[in-house]
């Protein structure tokens, strides 16, 4: 096993979990959010909730040419522009978390962040994403493109229906 793919909602863990299992197998590890996102040009040390979305076709060649390297294990939901990713993983790992758990930690870690990288808009914006992830309507394509938060629970099982054989599913209560 040497590419995976971890996906989950908001605060699921996918994060943490991706570090340590690239870390244990001894490959790169990729948050996708820095795929789908980047500092403003004038603002290289920017914190994250000040980067910029970047467009879908630049998220897709980043994908394709990350899912073409020898080993690698990438976090994140999205759906639609990692499909790279999606078919070349060997394995896909979907941390299933209840909301409670997962709003939770999602505010527990913008209290300790110390980095910056999250202000109390952007930390009530993502809670309200952790507690809507499971409810959120299918996301079309052209949702997907437009903006991230059309992912979400049927978004992502529907995302994952082609690859369903090598998709791991992890429900936990936190």
């Amino acid at each position: 096993m040497r590419r995976v793919l971890v996906v989950g909602g908001p605060g699921s863990g996918k994060t943490t979990y991706a570090r340590k299992l690239a870390a244990d197998l001894g490959v790169l590890h990729q948050e996708l959010d820095r795929i789908a996102y980047e500092p403003p040009p004038d603002a290289p040390d920017a914190p994250f909730w000040q980067w910029e979305r970047v467009a879908d076709h630049r998220r897709r060649e980043r994908a394709e040419w990350l899912a073409e390297t020898d080993g690698w294990v990438a976090d994140g939901l999205y759906a639609g522009w990692t499909t790279p990713l999606r078919d070349a993983a060997d394995r896909i790992v979907w941390l299933d978390v209840p909301a409670a758990v997962t709003v939770w930690r999602v505010l527990r870690r913008a209290v300790a962040d110390r980095s910056g990288d999250w202000d109390v808009r952007s930390a009530l914006r993502m809670a309200r994403a952790a507690r809507s992830f499971r409810v959120r309507p299918l996301g079309t394509p052209e949702a997907l493109r437009e903006h991230d938060g059309a992912n979400g629970r049927r978004t992502l099982e529907e995302f994952l229906r082609p690859a369903a054989a090598k998709v791991t599913r992890v429900v936990s209560g936190g």
